[in-house]
């Protein structure tokens, strides 16, 4: 199927795109479940702001971010949207306005309590804005998957692991041209997880502990 394909008139080849976008649609399975709490990070991302959190409520007031890990195959083009969450995550925390550092890593370390957070990118397809004006819903859907883990500062010590992921449906995608903004609401789900397991209790009230282990079972 060469470039002839794609300067077939518009005005017969738009209505078999959507009614094959339509076929497809069904087809497309999510990377992760719903999710119904309302303090749940998935849920809490969709909001542009959160209220501030409260200090005497946090058992760490500083997390450093280490350089986000990208599969060779994947870094060339895959590093600019882990930058973006990453960067996304920052902003998000130090929105929070209960925090005293929030920073990639840097020397020296902080002299108080804080957490190490190692992002891994374990799964990774983005469809461009080109391909999505051509044949939109067909180009499938966009995901990214990472393996978190945070550490205690001071002794290293893992105390949580969990994998996060986005995924966007393709038909929606197709009008929306949402795939860009997945890098930006994984950063919104990484900050927010990150401000409930910083606190003394751990946020698990909202997000239980084990909800991050069932997370890894299925690798």
């Amino acid at each position: 199927m060469g470039k002839e394909f794609f300067h077939t008139d518009h005005r017969h080849l738009t209505p078999l795109l959507l009614t094959l976008s339509l076929l497809c649609v069904p087809l497309l399975g999510a990377k992760k479940k719903t999710e119904t709490n309302s303090q749940d990070p998935y849920a809490t991302a969709e909001h542009e702001t959160l209220p501030a959190v409260n200090a005497e409520d946090l058992a760490y007031r500083a997390i450093v971010f280490q350089d986000f890990v990208i599969p060779s195959e994947w870094e060339e083009k895959a590093r600019k949207l882990a930058t973006e969450t990453e960067d996304q995550a920052i902003a998000r925390l130090m929105s929070r306005h209960g925090f005293t550092t929030i920073a990639k890593q840097q020397d020296p370390p902080p002299q108080e309590p804080y957490l190490v957070v190692k992002c891994t990118l374990s799964e990774y397809r983005m469809v461009s804005t080109k391909t999505r004006i051509l044949i939109g819903a067909i180009g499938g859907t966009s995901y990214i998957t990472y393996r978190v883990e945070v550490a205690d500062g001071k002794s290293g010590a893992v105390l949580f692991q969990r994998e996060l992921s986005t995924e966007n449906n393709a038909f929606a995608a197709s009008f929306s041209f949402n795939d860009k903004r997945l890098p930006a609401f994984m950063g919104n789900v990484l900050g927010d997880y990150l401000a409930l397991r910083a606190r003394k209790d751990k946020g698990v009230s909202a997000l239980s502990l084990e909800a991050d282990a069932e997370t890894l079972k299925k690798k």
